[in-house]
């Protein structure tokens, strides 16, 4: 016997005790969203995670929606289209890993952005060899995803090999090799420029910079973990702003979470009407004491980011 009633979309969103006030609230209101369930806990939770992509599926108040039960299986099936590749790079000379990273506040608004960028520049051993961010005012988010990219590879030794890792899907894409549309850069390159709908993509200018600069160091993408959909495409999962730490309370991507500290450095400068590139670190040298640093980076490459002090710095 149902205890409670939760509706989602209705005349009054909300949580009722009886059928008839539940009824009250969805008959005759278009498409209307609503479950019962066997207790008010159960209720209680649903509403408070607002949890209507799954009650969507009951067309009927006869049936209990049980959000326990719901959300832990729909969990299992995500996991289950995880698709995970461990970084084991085949390279046996030199190469560097560079991560980066771009932001811009007020990005809905079309003017006044205060947007930054960041990247880290990593060796084969781990040390950190160029760390630096940038800032601008009026750029939009995926030109500085785009600028924060260009930066770190700017700083590569030229022709050395490198791997690569954003959280931008827009950059990313450019170089992965992981669905049909990919990589994207040498496919508009073979089209003349042009994208799958011809027509010259966004920030080309940028575009063909870091596309040039990738081929130059012969670039390869660090894996990143995807969710499979149909079709043979997939969803990139977030590394920066989705990532959590693991059990031991280290971040599972670091030098990425550093590259979105440093983006909102700069965001921080461009607020202030700073614009233009600081370095932190020069040649595995601190230049600056906004620095950030990886410590007791493990075998599965994750690390806390700590400051110049060595002290664990709070990042989001």
């Amino acid at each position: 016997m149902k205890k409670a009633y939760v509706v989602f979309k209705g005349r009054k969103p909300g949580i009722y005790k009886t059928w008839a006030e539940c009824k009250a609230q969805v008959d005759g209101f278009s498409g209307p969203v609503f479950r019962g369930y066997s207790s008010m806990a159960e209720a209680e939770e649903a509403f408070a995670k607002q949890d209507a992509g799954y009650a969507a599926r009951y067309k009927s108040s006869n049936e209990v929606y049980d959000a326990k039960s719901s959300v832990a299986a729909a969990a299992a099936k995500k996991a289950e289209s995880i698709v995970h590749k461990d970084f084991k790079p085949d390279f046996d000379g030199e190469y560097y890993e560079v991560h980066s990273d771009g932001g811009a506040r007020g990005n809905q608004s079309k003017k006044g952005k205060m947007s930054g960028y960041g990247y880290v520049i990593v060796d084969r051993d781990h040390n950190i060899v160029a760390e630096g961010y940038g800032s601008a005012v009026g750029a939009t988010n995926n030109q500085m995803e785009l600028q924060g990219a260009i930066e770190g590879l700017k700083r590569v030794p030229d022709g050395k090999k490198v791997y690569f890792m954003t959280d931008s899907v827009y950059v990313y894409s450019g170089f992965a090799n992981n669905f049909p549309d990919e990589p994207r850069y040498k496919k508009w390159e073979a089209n003349g420029w042009k994208n799958a709908s011809n027509k010259t993509p966004e920030n080309i200018e940028k575009i063909m910079e870091i596309y040039e600069l990738g081929k130059n160091h012969d670039l390869e993408c660090i894996p990143r973990d995807y969710e499979m959909h149909a079709n043979n495409r997939g969803k990139y999962l977030s590394i920066a702003h989705g990532d959590k730490p693991d059990a031991n309370g280290k971040w599972k991507n670091p030098y990425n979470k550093i590259c979105d500290a440093l983006a909102n450095f700069g965001e921080d400068d461009a607020e202030k009407g700073i614009e233009g590139h600081v370095a932190l670190i020069v040649d595995g040298k601190q230049v600056h004491q906004s620095a950030l640093f990886v410590k007791d980076l493990d075998s599965d490459g994750h690390g806390f980011v700590v400051d110049q002090n060595g002290d664990n710095v709070q990042v989001n």
